[in-house]
């Protein structure tokens, strides 16, 4: 049966409740209530009441994290998950509340602008120098050298907020500018370093969003692979395929919770990592 607003605000406030069975029950009750009940727990949250408040905030986290879960399942399912939805989802992890419509109209306007710059014979490489100039210099979008570890540089939504960003998250952005202009740019999952590719006249080209679209050849990437550590094999400069790229956001996050002991959120994002590259509810059996 669905509760009203004046029965969901009452059960919100036996939250308050100092026995387990009763509070067990009133947990249950929210969890059925789903989202109907974030309003109330909200309220609460932020209500004077110190043991109510926080009993309350952890049942709205909770809630939301579910809510996002399947979220992520129904995305996970298709065999190419929209890359732009992955992102806005995981930038809902890290902040529950954001709200993607402005920025996918931020995104619509720069292609916008970019687009009314092009000529109408515009070559595939003078297109991608064009976005480059534009996101690189005119924007200012470049590389978080000083704070690379930050959890934000790992979210799209605030690395357009920020104009900072790590190499994957920078790339997304540019794959997804890219794509409202019909240009056939590619993310590259190269190990130690996300890039971008494309095709000019048959050479395959490279860019490297971090450092504000450096162009690069293969010769160019190989070295830079053997730079950092890497030996080269063909298929790290490959096309990566949404899922990939998704993959590699949620793991890059992922790994700064792990380092700077934020153990809740880890293990919270480690099930979105599973369902993000099976597809299925964790521990569920293919």
């Amino acid at each position: 049966m669905r509760l009203d607003d004046s029965a969901l605000r009452s059960l919100v406030a036996l939250l308050d409740d100092e026995d387990p069975r009763s509070l067990a029950l009133v947990r249950r009750r929210l969890l059925d209530a789903g989202a109907a009940a974030l309003p109330f727990l909200d309220e609460a949250g932020g209500g004077e009441d110190p043991a109510l408040a926080e009993r309350a905030g952890a049942m709205a986290e909770e809630l939301r994290f579910l809510d996002l879960k399947r979220e992520f399942l129904a995305l996970s399912a298709s065999r190419a998950p929209d890359l732009e939805e992955g992102a806005y989802l995981l930038s809902r992890f890290a902040r529950p509340r954001l709200a993607p419509a402005p920025y996918r109209l931020w995104l619509d306007r720069v292609a916008e602008a970019v687009a009314d710059d092009l000529p109408e014979d515009a070559t595939v490489g003078e297109s991608v120098r064009r976005l480059s100039s534009h996101l690189f210099q005119s924007l200012g979008f470049c590389g978080n050298e000083s704070n690379y570890y930050d959890p934000d540089n790992s979210c799209l939504t605030r690395v357009i907020d920020t104009r900072r960003g790590i190499p994957v998250t920078l790339s997304v952005l540019y794959l997804l500018v890219s794509k409202r202009l019909k240009l056939p740019v590619y993310g590259v999952g190269a190990p130690g370093h996300f890039l971008l590719g494309y095709r000019d006249e048959g050479e395959p080209l490279f860019l490297d969003a971090f450092r504000r679209g450096r162009l690069m050849d293969a010769r160019e990437v190989r070295r830079m692979l053997v730079r950092n550590g890497y030996e080269h094999r063909a298929e790290y400069l490959r096309p990566a395929s949404s899922r990939g790229v998704l993959v590699r956001m949620m793991r890059n996050l992922l790994s700064i919770y792990q380092k700077t002991g934020a153990a809740a959120r880890a293990e919270r994002l480690s099930q979105l990592v599973e369902i993000a590259v099976t597809g299925r509810e964790p521990g569920e059996e293919a």
